[in-house]
């Protein structure tokens, strides 16, 4: 029989209270886990790597000089730090793919590389509105070279500048870009086959 003055308590013991909170912080933990897991994975994943961006612009710049094109309007000129070609371009503009002008141009105080693409009427128009241009950063340094036939010696060699009418047998290129504390160098030479 039970005593009328006793009420029944309801409620958690201090042993079973312990107990749920110990629960709970193994959960958050073992969810912040996951998800700072998750997070540092995301961002290895979305983060640019220089030398992917490197590598698409080279390719780039190697398709340009491929699908180099005579002109006798639009003339190549090189120098050190500079290219400007005669190519197939897709101008947005036309829809189409036509013949334009693509210079490449290196900026060493902001540390810059652009291309610069122009298609036929932007470059006799004299208007660069609407013309596409790309870059890539963090460039340490870069070197435009061009393949020259000396015919008094009858030899090929790498020079600075091309001062000649129609184009170079092959243009090289020589750039460091920056990767965090590291330099990437790359190096690439890329015939012409027009230049025959």
């Amino acid at each position: 029989m039970m005593h009328p003055d006793r009420k029944t308590k309801t409620g958690l013991t201090l042993i079973e209270l312990l107990l749920v909170v110990t629960l709970l912080a193994m959960v958050s933990m073992a969810m912040y886990g996951v998800l700072n897991n998750g997070l540092r994975i995301w961002q290895k994943i979305t983060r640019q790597l220089p030398q992917e961006d490197a590598v698409i612009f080279l390719d780039k710049f190697s398709r340009d000089l491929r699908n180099g094109v005579n002109s006798a309007s639009i003339n190549f000129s090189g120098r050190e730090e500079e290219l400007s070609l005669p190519t197939l371009v897709k101008s947005t503009r036309l829809q189409n793919t036509t013949v334009g002008q693509v210079t490449y141009s290196y900026d060493p105080q902001a540390e810059l590389l652009t291309r610069q693409q122009d298609d036929y009427s932007q470059v006799y128009s004299g208007s660069s509105q609407g013309s596409l241009t790309q870059s890539l950063t963090n460039i340490k340094s870069l070197k435009f070279q061009y393949y020259v036939f000396k015919e008094d010696d009858g030899i090929y060699f790498w020079q600075d500048t091309w001062q000649k009418s129609g184009m170079p047998p092959a243009v090289k290129v020589e750039l460091e870009i920056g990767d965090g504390d590291q330099t990437r160098k790359f190096i690439q030479s890329v015939f012409i086959p027009i230049a025959g």
